[in-house]
């Protein structure tokens, strides 16, 4: 009777091992392969789309390994990350394509294989699931013209995300920039999707790009930390440089706006040497980049618009700015608008986007149109720069 029972037991839990895994499938693998699937719970999403690379981001329901399938109309070919030597693993997929060509227009599957036991020899793998196939176009450096929109401060009111997605033109904008602030502070994985990424992409779709700057709200809570898998870069930092064919735009951090030794932070931030790091790259950028000298127009976009909270009060950074010819700088952070004309502090117009507010940004070799509106679509401020060329 005791060996039954026994034999019951291992019976049920075989069955239910079954269950989860699905029944294994006719295969020519030399490892077993079960009936079973992951399920695209997010995305994918665009991050961060440069002339030559972009990051392709989704989730699964389960644990799976990934890979984009690239066409050009041409050729097709798939890119499959690793890390060290390994295939990556997880919910959370991000493949980065490089060697992209300027202003051309691709298609895309984002591909996931459901990975059963990650045994040390043999793992139990499962099938694979694709995306809807999308399509982006990269930058260009010599399109003659761009448009990008922008928003700020969203604060997890995704009602407010609502109204200012649906002010965006989708079909004649070129991306999506957000400066930061999509939050009050980050705790979790749920919290970043359901109060930012979300609603956003929802709206925004496969195939149009995320350009974000950091503000300072995301430098504070348990996730901060793991904030960067969900807008990758392909430079792998919050701050890089996009050649948008008239505009050059310089995305920066501004981090946090009190000191690091702020009792509130217990220790925990080292933002100075972080910001020296970004001040370095920043001079290599408008000492030696080629778009950067040649573009009708040069553009910061930012979240505090006073530069962050800096030991030199931001001096440094606004001197560089002055010296390299920056025709604008746009931010957030004040949570209200304001516009400061070129003066003898800042070479440059200084334009600070409100939280209900959404800016239009549109570019030609001649003129920078910036075109500020509230979330039921009246104008606050138009301004228009000409090009310095």
């Amino acid at each position: 009777m005791k060996r039954t029972r026994i034999a019951l037991a291992s019976l049920c839990i075989g069955l239910a091992a079954l269950a989860v895994q699905g029944a294994a499938v006719a295969q020519s693998e030399p490892y077993k392969v079960f009936d079973t699937r992951p399920v695209i719970t997010e995305g994918p999403y665009l991050s961060a789309l440069s002339d030559t690379a972009v990051s392709v981001m989704w989730m699964t329901d389960a644990p799976s390994h990934a890979k984009v399938r690239l066409s050009d109309g041409d050729t097709v070919r798939e890119i499959e990350p690793q890390v060290d030597g390994l295939v990556p693993v997880g919910q959370r997929h991000v493949v980065t394509i490089t060697g992209l060509a300027p202003g051309k227009r691709y298609s895309y599957e984002a591909i996931a294989t459901r990975v059963v036991k990650l045994k040390p020899y043999w793992p139990d793998k499962g099938l694979s699931t694709s995306s809807p196939t999308a399509a982006f176009t990269t930058f260009n450096p010599q399109q003659g013209k761009v448009s990008f929109s922008v928003v700020t401060d969203t604060h997890e009111d995704t009602a407010r995300i609502g109204r200012l997605m649906k002010m965006v033109d989708w079909g004649n904008t070129d991306a999506l920039l957000h400066l930061g602030d999509a939050f009050h502070w980050l705790d979790s994985e749920e919290q970043l999707w359901a109060k930012w990424l979300r609603p956003t992409i929802a709206a925004m779709g496969p195939g149009k790009p995320l350009l974000f700057a950091r503000g300072n709200h995301e430098l504070r809570g348990a996730f901060a930390r793991q904030l960067a898998g969900y807008v990758p870069t392909p430079e792998g930092s919050y701050y890089y440089a996009r050649a948008m064919g008239p505009v050059h735009l310089l995305v920066l951090d501004t981090a946090e706006d009190k000191p690091d030794d702020t009792n509130v932070y217990a220790q925990l931030n080292r933002t100075v040497p972080y910001r020296e790091d970004e001040l370095a790259w920043l001079r290599a950028q408008v000492g030696a980049n080629k778009h950067f000298a040649s573009a009708p127009f040069r553009v910061v976009a930012m979240h505090q618009g006073d530069w962050g909270w800096l030991p030199d009060n931001g001096a440094a950074w606004a001197a560089l700015a002055n010296q390299a010819g920056v025709d604008l700088v746009i931010a957030g952070h004040d949570h209200a608008f304001s516009y400061q004309p070129p003066d003898q502090v800042h070479a440059y117009h200084r334009l600070v986007l409100g939280q209900d507010q959404l800016a239009r940004v549109d570019a030609t070799e001649r003129t920078l149109t910036v075109k500020v509106l509230t979330d039921k679509g009246a104008t606050v401020h138009t301004l228009t720069i000409p090009s310095r060329r």
